[in-house]
């Protein structure tokens, strides 16, 4: 027999779907919108305990070490440049803390922006396999921080390890001194 009675289906109104739709794009738009970028989370991290010379203008780049669908990796970016300098550190560290800003003066003084625009930070904290990995293929990575390392063609020719943290002065030496020779090194 044939079926006398109709299915009774609730029928919801396409404009019911397009409010959604839109009022979920506009919240994540927001939401995407108010997200700190990179640096300012960088910055964020360093501001309360960071020497003057960290300032928000800043080339600091956070990355893991290994690479996501989204994300380029600490390893890729190794190999597919020729200049890369890297940043190994993070901000609960009081030797990074003291470090961070004159990175960033000599950075800037010394004409290495002119080498490389960007120095790649390396959180330790937040990616303790990531930097297991980068130890197994650099040796050269040393367990301590901060280390400021300069990579040409995907191996380390230069390697900044803090010497002292009480005496500014021999600290911004040290650092001013580190990018020179680096320079030096990539120009042979």
């Amino acid at each position: 027999m044939a079926d006398k009675y109709n299915k009774v289906a609730p029928k919801v109104h396409p404009s019911t779907y397009v409010s959604i739709i839109g009022f979920l794009v506009i919240v994540f738009g927001i939401i995407f919108a108010l997200r700190p970028s990179n640096e300012e989370l960088i910055y964020l991290a360093y501001e309360a305990t960071a020497t003057s010379d960290f300032t928000e203008d800043h080339p600091f780049y956070q990355v893991q070490y290994d690479s996501s669908l989204f994300k380029v990796g600490l390893d890729k970016i190794i190999d597919k440049n020729e200049i890369v300098l890297v940043y190994v550190g993070y901000s609960g560290c009081e030797s990074c803390q003291k470090h961070i800003g004159a990175f960033q003066k000599y950075f800037y003084s010394q004409n290495f922006d002119d080498v490389v625009s960007t120095i790649y930070y390396f959180n330790v904290q937040e990616d303790l396999e990531g930097f297991t990995d980068f130890r197994v293929d650099f040796p050269e990575v040393l367990e301590s921080t901060p280390q400021l390392l300069v990579f040409q063609n995907g191996v380390i020719i230069q390697t900044f390890t803090p010497v002292s943290t009480e005496d500014t002065q021999a600290l911004n030496r040290s650092v001013r001194d580190f990018y020179d020779e680096a320079i030096v090194l990539i120009n042979e």
